[in-house]
């Protein structure tokens, strides 16, 4: 039985779509049916004949019903995946929803087309207390970088769009200039040369230099904390450390997943690499309460919250509505539950914004840096200087025990 399992998932197409391999198992189970009937019509008539041929024939139906009931049980699975919330259907779904925000070009009414924006992000995590980066430097175009005026001995260079560390530009300072942490880059004076320049201009403006995180642990580069988030609650936290000489190479990074309160999932996320030696960080409740809080305050049933576990106490990273450009396989308990997450936030959501939540971002009451220039043309969407900044008390939407007391799911091991 489990090798006809194991040929029947081997027929399967090497494809995503689940409505496609639905489709082909079902059709696989008519045919597999229709075969057995026949050659059941066959072996009751070999028995009235008394032919020699009964043993054959019977032998036939016994391995057409074991792959009958090997379809239909592969079947049944992709039906209950299908019926289940999927949070890999969902971020998909997501992901589109991004693109279609973008391509209607207002980014001021849509909340998730806001969000890729990093220095927004900052402003809207000062106000609601939680500790941001300091920056040290802003320019407006790549040819106006220079790291003249900056005081720290090692910053991040990076801009206000790109993600998953490109164009991302971890430096200290030496006697005659600037070297990459990994050493890969050098140069002498203040000005980066085409190799910093031009993979940082690729990035959105406007480009800036923060403050160079330091890790607890004396690691490198600080693990990078990323909290997956539905309406206030944590979902999962994935703890990706870089090479021990900071390479930003996302290949070279190690992995672990944890639930809310630091217990350790398994590898339940296909195509990474899992070290068993990182442990859930010291800090995990503070982590854990500032992304539920901001995970509140941008009005979206999902958000993932990656922060830093610092010397000096959690800092935002960034936000991101759609990581991995909405492409992400889990092990299919895991998925579910994140699924049934997913969809929880949505209704508590939908609740808050019946009970009186403002529509979209909510900035806190607490006072926060605005990093942008003012904005030239008053008509340009695509700058954040133009979009409305909604403030409200955290009490009232975006702290755990807020009037809304709209509650999402909460994941737990599998």
């Amino acid at each position: 039985m489990k090798n006809l399992r194991s040929r029947m998932v081997q027929r399967v197409p090497g494809i995503s779509w689940r409505d496609r391999k639905l489709e082909f198992l079902e059709t696989r189970l008519a045919t597999v049916e229709s075969e057995r009937v026949k050659l059941t019509q066959q072996l009751s008539a070999a028995r009235e004949q008394g032919g020699s041929d009964r043993a054959e024939a019977s032998a036939q139906v016994q391995r057409l019903t074991e792959e009958l009931q090997a379809a239909e049980q592969l079947a049944r699975s992709e039906r209950l995946r299908r019926r289940a919330p999927s949070f890999e259907a969902l971020l998909s779904a997501y992901a589109a929803q991004h693109s279609a925000a973008l391509r209607h070009g207002n980014r001021g009414l849509s909340p998730m087309a806001q969000i890729p924006y990093k220095l927004r992000n900052y402003s809207l995590a000062q106000s609601h207390g939680v500790r941001t980066p300091q920056i040290s430097g802003v320019w407006g175009a790549a040819s106006e970088v220079s790291l003249r005026d900056v005081t720290a001995d090692r910053i991040v260079l990076k801009g206000d769009g790109g993600h998953s560390a490109k164009g991302v530009f971890p430096l200290e300072r030496v006697s005659d200039g600037w070297r990459s942490l990994d050493g890969t880059i050098r140069f002498t004076g203040d000005v980066p040369p085409p190799t910093v320049l031009g993979p940082l201009g690729k990035a959105r403006v406007p480009f800036f230099a923060e403050e160079f995180l330091e890790s607890p642990s004396g690691w490198a580069i600080p693990e990078d904390v990323k909290l997956y988030c539905a309406y206030g609650e944590v979902l999962q936290v994935y703890v990706m450390r870089s090479s021990s000489d900071g390479n930003m190479e996302r290949e070279n990074f190690s992995s672990r997943f944890f639930d809310a309160h630091g217990e350790p999932f398994g590898e339940i996320r296909r195509g990474l690499r899992y070290d068993t030696g990182i442990e859930a960080p010291s800090q995990l409740p503070e982590l854990v309460e500032a992304a539920r809080h901001l995970s509140r305050a941008v009005g979206l049933p999902f958000i993932r919250v990656d922060m830093y576990a610092t010397r000096t106490g959690p800092v935002l990273g960034e936000l991101t509505s759609v990581p991995s450009g909405g492409k992400q396989s889990y092990m299919q308990g895991h998925d579910q539950q994140m699924g049934q997450a997913w969809v929880d936030a949505a209704a508590a959501l939908e609740r808050d914004l019946m009970l009186g939540r403002p529509f979209g971002t909510l900035f806190g009451d607490a006072e926060y840096t605005w990093m942008y220039p003012e904005a030239r043309n008053k008509a340009n969407m695509h700058h954040p200087d133009n979009w409305t900044r909604r403030t409200a008390r955290c009490a009232e939407w975006c702290a755990a025990d807020h009037h809304g007391v709209g509650q999402a799911g909460t994941v737990g091991a599998s």
